[in-house]
């Protein structure tokens, strides 16, 4: 039971991360049609929890300025688990001060514990502000989850970025809604990144906050833990149709564990 239990919250975890809302890829004004992007990465874990490794692809289809399609697939393997998972994700331009971000994800059921949540959705919308020269935009989101069983959540999510001459800054602040027990938690992460569009992006991500959940088993447990992490970026460009990401990334989940890791990609445009 001990090690069900780990496991849970080492799943759980994927949540909190993909709650921080990191950006590399800014917006183009003139974007080539197609963009796609394969990656891996691999992280130590402490506290007995092993190693953990996995692979991704991305594809945007960018030629209709009004909405863009982006296909995603991800595998990530833990010790004693290996687990797939396909997405969908899209921008919608709506008009000149508003657009959209919606997207849902699937995994195949499976017995025992999953590494992705069984299903789920996001919605995000983004305004565009009549001041600061038109370069503060300004964010709402929510996400819905499902672990299966009764194991799920509402995320809500409000937030901003703010265009400046080679530098983008972006802040979100996250609240959780977890079942069973509706366990509240949150989160915040911040966001600087300068550099230009064709050339290279180099960034920093800060993010904290607590995670309170109920874990089911034969016995119930309550978890009630916080968390810190920090990540640094470079996205450069080795010619106009391809180039390369990199990022180290350290969290630690205080009474739980430490994970320190890397991830690559390369990325084409054409």
């Amino acid at each position: 039971m001990k090690q069900a239990f780990a496991v849970f919250w080492l799943t759980m975890a994927v949540f909190a991360e993909e709650q921080t809302a990191t950006f590399d890829r800014p917006g183009y004004e003139s974007p080539l049609p197609i963009l796609l992007e394969v990656g891996t990465f691999h992280h130590g874990v402490t506290n007995g929890q092993g190693y953990w490794r996995g692979a991704d692809a991305t594809l945007w289809l960018r030629h209709n300025p009004r909405f863009t399609p982006v296909f995603m697939f991800n595998s990530q393997t833990r010790p004693g688990v290996t687990q797939q998972n396909i997405g969908f994700f899209s921008f919608a331009n709506w008009t000149k001060n508003f657009y959209t971000t919606q997207g849902f994800s699937a995994t195949p059921k499976r017995e025992g514990f999953s590494i992705f949540p069984q299903q789920r959705v996001d919605f995000r919308g983004f305004y565009k502000t009549p001041f600061v020269h038109r370069g503060l935009v300004l964010s709402a989101g929510f996400t819905h989850f499902s672990l299966g069983r009764v194991v799920k959540g509402n995320m809500y999510s409000t937030g901003f970025i703010l265009y400046k001459p080679r530098t983008i800054i972006e802040g979100n602040y996250f609240v959780n809604v977890n079942q069973p027990g509706t366990k509240i938690g949150s989160s915040a992460s911040l966001s600087v990144q300068r550099g230009q569009e064709g050339k290279q992006w180099t960034g920093i991500t800060l993010s904290g906050g607590k995670e309170v959940y109920s874990y089911i088993a034969a016995t119930p447990l309550e978890v009630n833990l916080n968390s810190v992490s920090a990540q640094i970026f470079l996205r450069k460009w080795i010619t106009r149709h391809y180039g390369y990401y990199v990022s180290f990334d350290h969290q630690t989940r205080f009474t739980a564990f430490s994970r320190t890791g890397a991830t690559a990609r390369m990325f084409f445009e054409f």
